[in-house]
């Protein structure tokens, strides 16, 4: 539970679409990332204020979609499943490329 983020596994269910845009079961893969747990309020793409109790970096692109969710064991051995509530794809400075994508996530029950 620290304020700048520890490493950790975290287990990425991403699930495609068919061929009539209907969803297709999620697929896992492990993936290391940095996670940062604390919660504060950001602007979603639509501008409404959500509040976030995760921040997970994970480094070079990764494609991310709303219907995704991850899930951890954090610093306590307490495992985590948190659902994408925002996520944000930084690059480097003047270029196309994708340096991490960080998904800003909330524990399913909020």
């Amino acid at each position: 539970m620290s304020l700048f983020g520890y490493p950790a596994k975290v287990t990425h269910y991403h699930s495609g679409t068919d061929e009539w845009g209907r969803p297709l079961p999620p697929v896992a893969t492990e993936k290391a990332a940095k996670v940062v747990e604390e919660q504060k309020l950001i602007r979603n793409a639509r501008g409404e204020e959500i509040q976030v109790a995760y921040a997970i970096h994970l480094e070079g692109p990764n494609a991310i979609s709303f219907d995704d969710y991850f899930e951890y064991v954090n610093a306590l051995g307490v495992a985590i499943r948190c659902d994408v509530a925002h996520f944000e794809v930084k690059k480097f400075l003047g270029t196309d490329e994708v340096k991490k994508v960080i998904i800003y996530g909330r524990p399913q029950n909020l």
